[in-house]
């Protein structure tokens, strides 16, 4: 019986489960157990006493980024500095946007930049002689030196070119000894430094009566102002040039029409137009300028533009350029304040109902109570009382030889002066958007050319014209 209880009682207590560890115990007990165990110590050098900058060795990154190329934040950093520093050519000298044969040429393209949109466009118009060239020269040139007027006076000389005479026998040792390259090579840069952009007429031209500009002449300078020198209207060495034929009245016709086309050519491509007189305010000059305008055709921008640029079309109205008035040749007693207000009244009446706009602040004195204008007068009896409200109108004296003489009384300030206003008062003036398309570039601008060209050349206004002509 005794056996039998022991037996029960062993089977009846329960015995204790054995609990192994297992490796995730393991795991986190030995992270414990090394924090636990002491630190070696271990002695480094500082960088102050270590070796320097351009011997220390490299890790493998960095080495071959160095040698592969630069980061892509550097390439991307490149690509907007390339494309905000587009280059292009500058111009030395003036190319036709027409021809002759009045074709549109599109050489003056690479000189265009694509990424500018702040640029002036400037046109002039007049007649033979009248000094078209000579104006768009003062405007080009960006510092207006003492030597200004000379340059006018001697840019009617003719270019002598220096001959051998044949009857001269003496040795040629002793003509190359009295020759001097230097200076002949120091003045001949000083002459191209000195020569203006535009070709003025010179003596032979002026007494043989023949034109110095056929078709329309383009610069663009370094401060990005376009200027456009057009030919002379109503030329008749043109029309000599142009026809073959006996002179007839049909062919005065067709030039006096071809004249109209480039006058309303200029008056869509441009911000500013000169129109410029020698003499006093011609009636058929402003009539001319009236019939331009009226014969214009209305450009859209949509036949302009490329298709990318369509959809940034806005319904604004067609933009008039700026016209500035010039007299050039003026004498003494054309800078009266009687004669200033003269031309203006005749002005203000003839463009009453024009289009184009007199009013954008290229004056001769500042009207501060209605321009908001705080300018020097060229002349102090110039103000509102005396002369009238300003309009775009502007005088330029004629170069004397004793230009340079003070003692003679000229009646208005030097001519490098009026020069200088002349330009400034052109370059500040306000750029609107010549098409209906913002911010169009120079090359969009060269496209809207060449389309208005074609559109102008096709209207059936100018050839209706040409039938009531006498």
């Amino acid at each position: 019986m005794a056996d039998k209880k022991k037996k029960l009682e062993t089977t009846t207590t329960p015995r204790r489960p054995v609990i192994l560890k297992s490796d995730r115990d393991v795991s986190k007990d030995q992270p414990k157990e090394k924090s636990e165990k002491e630190k070696p110590t271990i002695i480094l050098k500082t960088r102050e006493h270590s070796a320097p900058k351009d011997d220390r060795p490299m890790s493998p990154r960095s080495q071959v980024t160095d040698v592969e190329g630069p980061q892509p934040s550097k390439i991307a950093q490149n690509e907007n500095k390339e494309r905000k520093d587009q280059k292009f050519k500058l111009m030395t000298a003036p190319v036709k946007l027409l021809d002759e044969n009045f074709e549109f040429n599109s050489a003056a393209y690479e000189f265009l930049n694509d990424a500018n949109s702040n640029y002036l466009v400037v046109g002039v118009l007049g007649t033979q002689g009248v000094g078209k060239s000579m104006v768009l020269n003062l405007i080009a040139e960006n510092v207006h030196n003492k030597d200004l007027c000379t340059k006018i006076l001697n840019s009617h000389e003719v270019a002598m070119e220096s001959t051998f005479e044949a009857n001269n026998l003496t040795p040629i040792e002793s003509q190359m000894e009295n020759l001097n390259f230097a200076e002949a090579s120091e003045s001949k840069g000083q002459d191209n430094r000195n020569d203006f952009k535009f070709k003025m007429q010179d003596i032979e031209e002026i007494e043989r009566g023949v034109h110095c500009t056929k078709g329309i002449d383009m610069y663009v300078t370094n401060d990005r102002v376009i200027l456009l020198d057009c030919q002379a209207l109503w030329s008749l060495s043109l029309i000599e040039e142009s026809s073959t034929n006996p002179v007839t009245a049909r062919s005065a016709n067709i030039l006096t029409v071809d004249c109209l086309q480039i006058a309303s050519y200029l008056m869509a491509v441009c911000h500013v137009l000169i129109a410029v007189q020698d003499w006093f305010a011609d009636y058929n000059f402003i009539r001319y300028i009236q019939t331009a305008e009226m014969l214009k055709p209305s450009l859209s921008a949509s036949s302009s533009v490329s298709a990318s640029q369509e959809g940034s079309e806005s319904n604004a109205s067609e933009s008039h350029p700026h016209l500035l008035l010039l007299h050039n040749r003026c004498q003494l007693e054309d800078f009266t304040p009687e004669a200033v207000r003269i031309l203006q009244d005749l002005y203000r009446n003839a463009f009453q109902k024009s289009n184009l706009q007199l009013n954008s602040g290229m004056y001769m004195y500042s009207d501060t109570n209605k321009n908001g204008l705080n300018i020097d007068n060229v002349c102090k009896a110039y103000n509102v009382e005396t002369c009238g409200s300003p309009l775009n109108l502007f005088l330029l004296p004629e170069v004397y030889s004793d230009f340079d003489n003070r003692d003679i009384y000229r009646g208005h300030p030097p001519f490098e002066q009026l020069a200088n206003r002349l330009r400034w008062m052109v370059l500040g003036v306000n750029r609107h958007q010549i098409t209906t398309v913002p911010n169009l570039s120079e090359k969009g601008w060269f496209q809207f050319c060449s389309k208005a060209w074609e559109t102008i050349r096709k209207c059936p206004f100018f050839i209706e014209y040409e039938r009531f002509l006498p």
